[in-house]
């Protein structure tokens, strides 16, 4: 039997598996490889949409199904679309009244396939521009059926977006919202998260929940964290998230992701 058979891993992106340049170290793709090689299966778990994932994505030896956009977009190892959360059919209405509540505000919103922008900001033009992503401007009227969709998310000033999380908490009762940075909102449909695509990943592979094993450094990855047989947290997180660590890890900038997998082989197979 191989060092690994059996388990999964549910692997962040920012802050976790990328350092600070959004680079994957040497270190960390051969410990993914060796991990693979002997067994592992490696899930991608990311906030990030499919776009902004492609320079990267033929590197990782992709074994398993990941997850996109906070869980709300599962593709298989051939990235081919699995699973769409889809969002309530209130959705338009929630981003009219934000919008108009709040007019400094962003709104990304996030289909499989295409990224539509309802109002531009300072911070949306900056992720569109960081990570070369196209888009379509639209108006709310504009919008296709939010069956559909995937993700939205309100982008400004720090503030601003804590006013619109404060403002979102009474409609939790529909939607799940987490802010990976104080610039972003990211809202899904409620239920959906990264721990809840985890889970069903791995039923769908076979693994048994005492075999995952989750890493991430962020508020949207509290849900995997909860959810793993054991979870890891690279030091660079900050200190709300740290202490839901099992196990600290070594930063992203120096092979957090290597550290895990030696961590496993070391531990999970003594």
């Amino acid at each position: 039997m191989r060092k690994f058979e059996g388990m999964m891993l549910a692997c962040d992106m920012d802050g976790t598996l990328l350092d600070s340049d959004r680079q994957i170290s040497d270190a960390n793709l051969q410990a993914l490889r060796y991990f693979t090689a002997e067994g592992g299966l490696f899930s991608l778990a990311t906030g990030r949409a499919y776009a902004a994932i492609t320079d990267y994505i033929n590197l990782l030896p992709m074994n398993a199904p990941y997850s996109l956009l906070n869980g709300s977009l599962i593709l298989d190892a051939q990235n081919r679309v699995q699973h769409c959360a889809g969002m309530p059919q209130q959705t338009p209405k929630l981003i009219q009244q934000v919008l108009a509540d709040f007019p400094n505000v962003g709104c990304e919103v996030f289909l499989p396939d295409r990224i539509l922008v309802c109002r531009m900001s300072a911070e949306t033009e900056h992720h569109m521009r960081v990570l070369h992503l196209a888009y379509d401007c639209v108006s709310v009227a504009e919008l296709p059926n939010p069956a559909g969709w995937c993700q939205i998310n309100f982008t400004g000033q720090a503030l601003e977006v804590a006013s619109v999380r404060t403002f979102l908490k009474q409609f939790e009762d529909l939607f799940h919202a987490v802010c990976t940075m104080p610039t972003f909102c990211e809202v899904t449909r409620r239920g959906v998260s990264k721990g809840a695509a985890m889970l069903r990943i791995a039923s769908d592979c076979g693994v048994q929940q005492d075999h995952i094993y989750a890493v991430g450094d962020s508020d949207n990855d509290l849900s995997m964290l909860h959810h793993a047989a054991l979870s890891f947290v690279p030091t660079n997180a900050a200190p709300d998230i740290l202490r839901h660590a099992a196990v600290r890890v070594r930063d992203n900038d120096h092979n957090a992701v290597a550290h895990v997998i030696e961590y496993l082989e070391h531990h999970r197979n003594a």
